[in-house]
C-alpha cells in the first residue's frame, strides 16, 4: 500500500500513541509493536519508540541483538533529531527508535532531558508515533503517557492486573493535579492529602477534592483542574484474553474512574492470547513476521481501525 504522505507533504505533527500499564508481564511491548504494525499496514508512516527508559528491550522483539543507534545518541547530541536515530524494520512503513537500558541517565532523566525528548517526539517526520512505556507509574512514565494524543492502558483479565491498571490511571490523574498545584503550597497540600485513600479529611473522590479547592481556595483553580482532567481519556485494552468475556474486564475501571476520578475511559476491547507470539519472543524472531491470520493480530487490527475512525479528543498538556 502506498504511503499516505510523502516527505514534502508531511508538515504536521504525528499522532502520538502511548502504551502504558501497571506492572510488567502484561504484554505491553508486544502490543505496542502490533499496534505499530497495524498502523503501518494501513498506509501510515509509523515509528515505534522504546520509552522504557530503565529497561529498554523493544529491539529484541524486532530481532535486533545490539542496535546501532539508540535514544541515548540523541541525548548525547550524536544525532540532531530523533529521525536520525530511527532504524528501519522488515515492515514497510515502520521504523524503530531503540532505547539503551545500560545507560543510567536514561533511567533517571532530568526535567530538561524529558522535555527535550517530548518535544523531539512531536517533531518526528511520521504519521504516527507509538511509545512503549516502562512498567509502573514513575513520574517520567506518567508524563510521557499524559503527553500523548492516544493514551492506551494495557492489562490482563486477572484481578491483580485490573487493580494495577486502575492504579496507573489513578496515578495519571493525581500526577496531573499535582503538577497544576505545584506552585501553590496550600493547594499542593490538599492534593497530596487526597492522594492518600485513608486520609482523614473525607476526601475520597476527585470531585470532593475539587469542591474543597473551590471552597478553601479559588473556584478558578478548581475549574482549571477539571478542564485538565478532561484531557485524560485512556483507552483500556485487555491483553491475552482467552474467553469472549475477558474483553469486558475493563468495565469495572470505567465505572470507578468516572465515579472517583472524574474521567471518562473507553473499553478498547481485548486481544486474544497467542502462544505462537510467545514462542517468537522467546526465539527473538522479529514480530514483523507474525502470522497476519493470528487471532491476536486480527484483534489489534480491529482495535486500531476503530480508534483511527474515532480521532482522539485529547489535548496535549
Amino acid at each position: 500500500m502506498q504511503q499516505r504522505h510523502t516527505e514534502n507533504e508531511r508538515n504536521h505533527a504525528p499522532q502520538i500513541w502511548a502504551v502504558g500499564g501497571g506492572k510488567g508481564g502484561i504484554g505491553k511491548s508486544v502490543l505496542s509493536i502490533l499496534i505499530a504494525i497495524a498502523l503501518a499496514e494501513e498506509g501510515n508512516d509509523t515509528v515505534v519508540i522504546d520509552a522504557d527508559l530503565g529497561g529498554a528491550n523493544l529491539h529484541t522483539f524486532m530481532g535486533m541483538r545490539s542496535p546501532g543507534r539508540t535514544l541515548n545518541d540523541f541525548l548525547n547530541r550524536k544525532c540532531e533529531t530523533l529521525d536520525d536515530v530511527c532504524m528501519g524494520t522488515e515492515q514497510k512503513g515502520l521504523r524503530i527508535i531503540c532505547g539503551a537500558s545500560e545507560v543510567l541517565t536514561l533511567a533517571n532523566l532530568q526535567y530538561a532531558q524529558k522535555i527535550k525528548i517530548l518535544q523531539a517526539i512531536s517533531r518526528i517526520k511520521a504519521d504516527h508515533v507509538v511509545m512503549d512505556l516502562g512498567a509502573g507509574a514513575g513520574f517520567n512514565t506518567l508524563d510521557f503517557f499524559l503527553s500523548a494524543d492516544r493514551q492506551i492502558v494495557v492489562m490482563t483479565p486477572q484481578p491483580v492486573a485490573i487493580q494495577n491498571a486502575y492504579a496507573f490511571v489513578r496515578n495519571a490523574v493525581f500526577r496531573t493535579l499535582s503538577r497544576l498545584a505545584s506552585r501553590r503550597p496550600a493547594l499542593g497540600e490538599l492534593v497530596q492529602t487526597a492522594m492518600d485513600p485513608t486520609n482523614g479529611m473525607q476526601v475520597k473522590t476527585v470531585n470532593t477534592l475539587l469542591d474543597q479547592v473551590a471552597e478553601n481556595g479559588d473556584p478558578a483553580d478548581a475549574a482549571v483542574m477539571a478542564g485538565h482532567l478532561k484531557r485524560i481519556r485512556p483507552t483500556l485494552i485487555t491483553n491475552m484474553a482467552r474467553e469472549p468475556r475477558d474483553k469486558n474486564a475493563s468495565q469495572i475501571i470505567q465505572v470507578v474512574s468516572q465515579k472517583h476520578l472524574m474521567i471518562q475511559t473507553e473499553n478498547g476491547g481485548g486481544v486474544y492470547y497467542d502462544p505462537k507470539i510467545n514462542a517468537m519472543v522467546s526465539a527473538m524472531e522479529p514480530l514483523t513476521r507474525v502470522d497476519r491470520d493470528s487471532h491476536a493480530v486480527k484483534s489489534v487490527s480491529a482495535i486500531v481501525s476503530h480508534l483511527e475512525k474515532d480521532k482522539p479528543r485529547i489535548l496535549r498538556n
